[in-house]
């Protein structure tokens, strides 16, 4: 048996730890398994296998991504696999934003499949915004990516952008960039296909679909309310588009 409560041996597996008196299990492995996965072998005592950190991601490992929170930053040095850095926005952005239109930051996704262009707050358009802009070839289903920065109060702050095919021009999505300041950095996972189980909460949704700014951002959303089997997830999306 092992010692402590229940709700002490939980929080050592939930965090990797172990009492002092039980060696640490030779095959287990918290990083790059998502919350879920950690959430439900902590408390059924399953063994997560150290995941790979590096080459490409399984399948099903890329299907969880969306749902993965980027790492806490201040705490670690390197990000979980699948997600990367966008620059920093520029010094002295916020007077050259003061038209409302301008571009300051144009970054690739590390495999180029992904453009991102950050563009500052102007006059009639308070917050920052971000166009999406994703090569969809190969796949008829939304695509998801997610955006994490630092909020105003410290918190992480998770959007979903999901893109799909449309009739003229490239794919793309446009959104605002709620409680975003110049001075933070963005993170982005790269794109998956949005599946019927993908999960997020209803939280995330919301907020994500009300940072939606244009036609084809809310099409992308209408697709993947088809899509999901989550009935509560797909009410939320439905009162966001309201």
């Amino acid at each position: 048996m092992t010692t402590g409560s229940v709700i002490a041996r939980s929080w050592r597996s939930f965090t990797g730890r172990t009492s002092a008196h039980i060696p640490p299990s030779p095959g287990r492995g918290w990083h790059g398994h998502t919350l879920r996965r950690r959430v439900w072998a902590s408390f059924t005592g399953a063994e997560l296998r150290p995941a790979r950190s590096h080459g490409p991601l399984p399948d099903e490992a890329l299907l969880d991504l969306p749902s993965q929170p980027a790492p806490d930053r201040s705490r670690s040095g390197s990000l979980a696999p699948g997600w990367f850095t966008l620059p920093r926005l520029p010094q002295g952005s916020g007077l050259a934003a003061a038209g409302g239109d301008s571009v300051l930051i144009e970054a690739s996704s590390p495999d180029g499949r992904a453009r991102f262009l950050v563009r500052g707050p102007g006059i009639t358009a308070p917050e920052h915004r971000l166009e999406l802009i994703l090569d969809t070839a190969g796949t008829d289903r939304p695509l998801m990516t997610v955006v994490s920065y630092p909020g105003p109060d410290g918190t992480e702050q998770l959007l979903l952008v999901p893109v799909v095919r449309g009739r003229f021009g490239p794919p793309a999505s446009y959104v605002r960039l709620p409680g975003f300041d110049a001075a933070a950095t963005l993170t982005a996972s790269g794109a998956v296909p949005v599946t019927p189980n993908s999960s997020w909460t209803a939280a995330q949704v919301a907020a994500s679909v009300g940072a939606a700014l244009n036609d084809a951002t809310r099409e992308a959303w209408r697709q993947v309310r088809e899509l999901l089997a989550d009935e509560g997830l797909q009410a939320v999306i439905d009162r966001g588009l309201r």
